[in-house]
């Protein structure tokens, strides 16, 4: 990265200011900032379902019916980049998912897992009707309204909303390749919306839900460029107020049309960009929730004694290669990386697992039928540290001496991404590499550094993701110019393996050419994975029945209750 591009795209950082940061960095919003009952939902006449045993990740859940009322206050790092449903970004589809609702879901809240990905309908009356291996006929739920705010004003929700809403979707710029096998969207009736595919696709119904999914966006919304500053959908709550860098409030959908979710009368998410600010918040009462994850310091989290701690396994964490040029095209030279990382030392040091904490690394799939590492063997080769052999993959690369290069990051993901960025840092510098942190604001970041056209060079210190579809972790990571290939992966081998697996939809020889793609980008280094600790929720004991997740929604919310 020349100086003159620095300027307009980054911070270079010295050591000293640096090690600064790391206790300057934030949280995020409760549940995956960084990053559901069982069955479908019931008609608007039921009673809520009875709460479940608590699962891992969230509040203790009572034997007592939920509470309609009450507020609950939370905290995040800062505003999302956009507010725009096109987005990819994780705050602005948590925020957004208030407001809009999609046809299906994923089963969500108190004894659910974080990870669950059993498709359930929402604005669907039930799952769609399969013919033939590429239609899809979705029948829409009667009685639906968009929320009663201008530009909408509560008129009924249609079958051509949910066409013109997929067409938008479908057609961005952001999320084209993800719906790229969706050649017509049809509406024989008011309540009927027929979806076909060009080809047998068995990534797409997982792929309408999560992460980023169809939100139904209406019409009105988009011509006007509301857009782009409000979230105005059918959604369960109304955002009522937006004060930039200070808060969000969202306030109850009066006429929401599923009556068993939604307990709170409002919620609101204060603007609090340091850890200990944050936690002296929770103290005080201020609010009533925070996501301790890899945001806030492991030693800071276990001070707080009059919160309920709930902990749940974190997403995959990774890094990125710039593969297109000197030193990180050559695969000897990434793996070398690789063997420099200690992820022990890094456990230790930043996930609390000398004291009862925990990290992992997962990898490049993060569902339940993915391999392993210890089933992968070049992934679990790459996952010991070896200095001695690093030392001698740099050597036969050309680079006995080491080399100099810079590595992307944002302070956004929080203090304990920083601190492991920094020992990360001397790790390298053991085996000559000398890596110069280059800091960029979040938005920024989401625009042109984690996303293309990827303004970096040398490596980037990602986040982390759990996608529930496989397809969308092995496409956007490795697919040419997928919108999360930040290593530039242009494999032919692996391209041809991903477009395969999309069209089989019998699962075991899906799952059998998944587990290829693993091994050759394993086999070739094309991204660094790093330890991902337990994503951590510390909640007032006022709270009930709030279930982390680690989907890029807010439908945990749907489900938690207060105390009078």
């Amino acid at each position: 990265m020349s100086d003159e591009t620095r300027r307009f795209t980054g911070r270079r950082m010295g050591r000293r200011t640096f090690n600064r940061s790391a206790l300057l960095a934030a949280t995020g919003v409760a549940g995956a900032a960084l990053i559901a009952c069982g069955g479908s939902p019931a008609g608007s006449g039921s009673s809520p379902a009875p709460a479940k045993s608590a699962a891992a990740g969230g509040t203790a859940a009572s034997a007592a019916k939920p509470r309609f009322g009450g507020s609950l206050t939370d905290a995040m790092v800062g505003d999302p980049p956009s507010w725009s449903p096109l987005t990819a970004a994780n705050t602005a589809a948590r925020m957004n998912s208030f407001a809009y609702d999609k046809l299906l879901g994923f089963t969500q809240g108190p004894g659910t897992a974080a990870n669950a990905n059993d498709l359930i309908p929402w604005l669907a009356q039930a799952l769609p009707e399969q013919p033939d291996g590429q239609t899809y006929v979705f029948k829409i739920r009667p009685g639906v309204k968009f929320q009663n705010v201008a530009p909408v004003n509560g008129r009924p929700m249609t079958a051509e909303d949910v066409k013109f809403a997929i067409d938008l979707v479908r057609e961005s710029k952001t999320f084209k390749t993800d719906f790229a096998a969706v050649s017509s969207v049809d509406v024989p009736d008011a309540q009927t919306v027929i979806v076909k595919t060009s080809k047998p696709y068995a990534p797409l119904l997982v792929t309408t839900v999560g992460q980023y999914g169809w939100p139904i966006v209406p019409k009105e919304a988009v011509d006007s460029k509301l857009m782009e500053t409000n979230a105005v959908g059918t959604g369960a709550y109304m955002r009522t107020t937006w004060e930039q860098s200070n808060k969000v409030v969202f306030k109850k959908n009066p006429d929401y049309w599923n009556k068993n979710v939604a307990f709170l009368d409002q919620l609101t998410f204060l603007v609090i960009p340091e850890p200990n600010s944050t936690l002296a918040a929770l103290k005080s009462g201020q609010i009533d929730l925070t996501a301790a994850t890899t945001s806030i310091p492991c030693e800071l989290i276990t001070g707080v004694k009059d919160a309920n701690l709930m902990s749940y396994p974190s997403n995959s964490q990774f890094s990125s290669f710039d593969t297109t040029q000197a030193p990180f095209n050559d695969v000897r030279v990434r793996r070398a990386v690789a063997l420099l990382y200690n992820r022990e030392s890094e456990g230790k040091a930043v996930y609390c697992s000398a004291s009862g904490g925990s990290s992992r690394t997962i990898g490049l799939l993060t569902q339940a039928r993915a391999l392993k590492p210890e089933d992968n063997p070049d992934m679990a080769s790459a996952l010991k540290t070896d200095v001695k052999q690093a030392k001698d993959l740099l050597t036969a690369a050309g680079f006995p001496n080491g080399f100099k290069a810079d590595i992307a990051y944002t302070p956004y993901y929080g203090a304990n991404s920083v601190t492991a960025l920094e020992h990360f840092v001397g790790m390298l510098r053991v085996g000559g590499i000398a890596l110069t942190p280059v800091s960029f604001e979040y938005a920024r970041w989401i625009a042109e550094i984690y996303r293309p056209p990827y303004k970096w060079t040398g490596m980037c210190w990602g986040a982390g993701r759990s996608y529930p579809e496989p397809d969308q972790e092995a496409r956007n990571w490795l697919y040419p110019g997928a919108n999360t290939n930040q290593s530039r992966v242009d494999d032919p081998e692996i391209t041809a393996l991903i477009d395969k697996q999309a069209t089989q939809l019998n699962p075991k020889e899906r799952w059998e050419t998944l587990h290829q793609i693993q091994k050759l980008e394993a086999k070739n280094v094309y991204y660094l994975w790093k330890a991902s600790g337990d994503t951590q929720i510390l909640a007032n004991k006022r709270v009930h029945d709030f279930s982390g997740d680690l989907h890029y929604n807010s439908h945990e919310y749907l489900y938690a209750w207060v105390d009078a």
